[in-house]
């Protein structure tokens, strides 16, 4: 099946559940407008009330309209549709989720828009005050994942990608038909996204702003770093005491040392920008860190970094191991 009709049976479901949730809106609009005028009925309730009436069979009949087109397409097609809008949103809701809590109310929302792109950001308001005494007020965040019906399918069906990209803390929210893959990043407490290309192989994936090509070569860095990285090891491991003693005194070095890894040293090693950005700010650290510091994180790629750093600090008199 082509992308191009994938695409229009996802609007044409979107749409007909659009319609639906306007339908049971102004439905609920209507029974209020009823109500009200059963406790008054003057002339100002009674128009409102007719309004509300014209309004609700309006949207009852386009909803009843959109649900008949979805209807008309074939099994396999309104499966496949279904699927791919659920999946979507799954997605979109995980991505909405890397935004932070704030002083106030925090909510998570993921739409469909109209728009050819997708997106995703952060809008904040004032909300209450922290206590009677305090002029200050806290503040509301609405972290908000617009997802674009055109970026959605090959979303849905590229599973893989998806998965390596969240595992680089970047998770995605749109691929599109020409190769783009729009990811979302978080920025201080806020959400925003950033398009670009991923090119992956096996379990590793690397992302670029610039071009494929770029992506391509970053991932050949990438792939050359991590494999120089096992063939160390895998020879170190030849004398399996030798590899012990260096993997103890480089983990010695990289807590009781005074040394930074820097940016320049993860880009050294193959890391790509919107990945070590991602990991920036998600554990609040600066273009520089103290060793110890990438180790606590936990995270694998931080603490092959802090080792690779370890190892290259020249001995000034030995270390007890």
């Amino acid at each position: 099946m082509k992308l191009k009709t994938k695409v229009g049976d996802l609007q044409t479901l979107i749409a007909s559940a659009d319609a639906t949730t306007k339908a049971n809106a102004d439905a609920e609009r209507l029974a209020v407008a009823i109500e009200r005028l059963a406790n008054c009925n003057d002339t100002s309730h009674r128009e409102s009330a007719i309004s509300a009436l014209d309004i609700s069979i309006a949207s009852r009949a386009a909803a009843t309209k959109a649900a008949a087109a979805f209807a008309k397409l074939p099994p396999s097609r309104r499966d496949l549709a279904t699927k791919a809008k659920a999946k979507a949103e799954t997605l979109g809701k995980a991505a909405a989720k890397r935004g932070e809590n704030y002083s106030g109310a925090t909510d998570y929302t993921v739409n469909w828009t109209a728009f050819p792109f997708p997106k995703a950001e952060t809008h904040t308001a004032k909300g209450d005050q922290y206590s009677r005494g305090c002029t200050y007020r806290k503040t509301d965040a609405s972290h908000v994942v617009n997802l674009s019906p055109e970026w959605s399918v090959l979303l849905a069906e590229r599973e893989d990608v998806a998965v390596l990209s969240e595992r680089d803390g970047l998770p995605l929210i749109g691929i599109h038909a020409d190769g783009r893959a729009c990811w979302v990043k978080t920025k201080r407490q806020a959400i925003t996204c950033e398009t670009g290309w991923i090119a992956h192989f096996g379990a590793t994936c690397y992302h670029s702003t610039t071009s494929q090509k770029a992506a391509e070569q970053g991932l050949a860095k990438k792939l050359a770093s991590q494999r120089a990285f096992w063939a160390s090891a895998a020879e170190a491991r030849k004398n399996a005491a030798q590899w012990a003693k260096d993997e103890r005194r480089a983990r010695l070095v990289a807590r009781l040392c005074n040394v930074d890894a820097t940016i320049a040293d993860a880009r050294a090693m193959g890391y790509c920008l919107p990945g070590i950005e991602a990991f920036q700010s998600q554990h609040h650290i600066g273009d520089s860190a103290p060793l110890r510091a990438l180790l606590t994180t936990g995270n694998a790629s931080a603490v092959r970094l802090a080792l690779a750093v370890a190892r290259k600090v020249r001995r000034v008199e030995p270390l007890a191991v």
